[in-house]
């Protein structure tokens, strides 16, 4: 279904006419994820007004070096290691999804064995159409 914004924007000279428009989107991505955003925001700038004006000298030292460590640790999980974690799941999601698909092969076997008559005539009907 498409929605049509045209009329909330009728020349796009308001100050701000993106950003409504951007928040009514029903399938907007911003709303989707503006909780996670607003708490990464908040972690960040704790972490930053922290570290510019609650820490001292040494603090920001030692704050330094665990952001190196940190660094050099992300380092040591390669990221092919995982994107296989990743590549596995999404395959066993599609596996269990084509396993589940209802297969018309039971089904055709149990409706042929009801069916009564000589074979022919049913091939006959099946091939003439």
């Amino acid at each position: 279904m498409t929605i049509s914004y045209s009329a909330e924007v009728p020349n796009g000279s308001n100050f701000g006419c993106f950003w409504r428009i951007l928040w009514k989107w029903r399938g907007s991505v911003y709303k989707a994820i503006w909780r996670e955003l607003l708490a990464y925001l908040c972690v960040y700038y704790t972490l930053n007004l922290t570290y510019r004006y609650g820490l001292s000298e040494e603090g920001r030292r030692v704050f330094e070096r665990i952001r190196n460590y940190c660094g050099q640790q992300r380092e040591n999980v390669p990221l092919s290691f995982v994107l296989g974690f990743y590549v596995s799941l999404v395959v066993k999601r599609w596996w269990e999804q084509y396993r589940l698909l209802p297969w018309p092969d039971t089904l055709a076997l149990f409706v042929s064995a009801a069916i009564q008559g000589h074979p022919t005539i049913f091939q006959c009907r099946y091939l003439s159409n």
